[in-house]
């Protein structure tokens, strides 16, 4: 699963593609939820088959309320939430 959504990063590159890198839980206290961004699927398509491309990438890491019960699942659907990816399609 990943999102879809042109986002401009701070150096002028447009990412389209987003996924979940990994949700981590601090006990009582925060969620992390950090954010893979390529330009397109296929970068990260590309870099999933062969394990040696470096598309572009930028990471971002979205903090939330402790929520002992996220997945993954649900920390798309925080995401889809945030104003960062308002409007994104799940791909």
């Amino acid at each position: 699963m990943a999102l879809s959504k042109p986002i401009r990063q701070d150096d002028g590159v447009t990412t389209n593609y987003h996924r979940i890198l990994f949700v981590q839980l601090t006990t009582n206290k925060q969620n992390s939820i950090a954010v893979l961004s390529y330009v397109d699927e296929t970068a990260r398509d590309k870099e999933q088959q062969t394990g040696e491309f470096k598309p572009y990438c930028r990471s971002k890491t979205y903090e939330t309320a402790y929520d002992a019960a996220m997945s993954t699942e649900s920390a798309y659907e925080f995401l889809k939430s945030h104003k960062d990816f308002e409007g994104a399609t799940d791909i």
